[in-house]
């Protein structure tokens, strides 16, 4: 009972973890665009600036996503090799 137990906490876990994924994009969005906001006011350039950190921040935000993925994948396949983008 104990080991199906462990597993559906393993797999709660993954759908937590997974789950968590979903917020990255539009927190890198929103982070983005009120820095670009802020700077905004700051300089008193009108929306310019907030568009362009929205999409810099969806960048980032896609970004991560990748290199999280990636770090998942290779742990799951127990690979060493360091290869392609974002590796650590």
């Amino acid at each position: 009972m104990s080991q199906r137990r462990g597993r559906e906490m393993s797999m709660l876990a993954k759908v937590g973890f997974y789950t968590s994924l979903g917020f990255i994009l539009p927190s890198g969005i929103l982070g983005g665009y009120l820095f670009g906001w802020w700077i905004d006011g700051w300089l008193h350039t009108a929306p310019v600036l907030g568009i362009i950190g929205a999409f810099a921040g969806g960048a980032a935000g896609f970004i991560e996503i990748l290199r999280i993925l990636k770090r998942v994948e290779k742990n799951e396949s127990g690979s060493d090799t360091d290869s392609g983008f974002g590796a650590r």
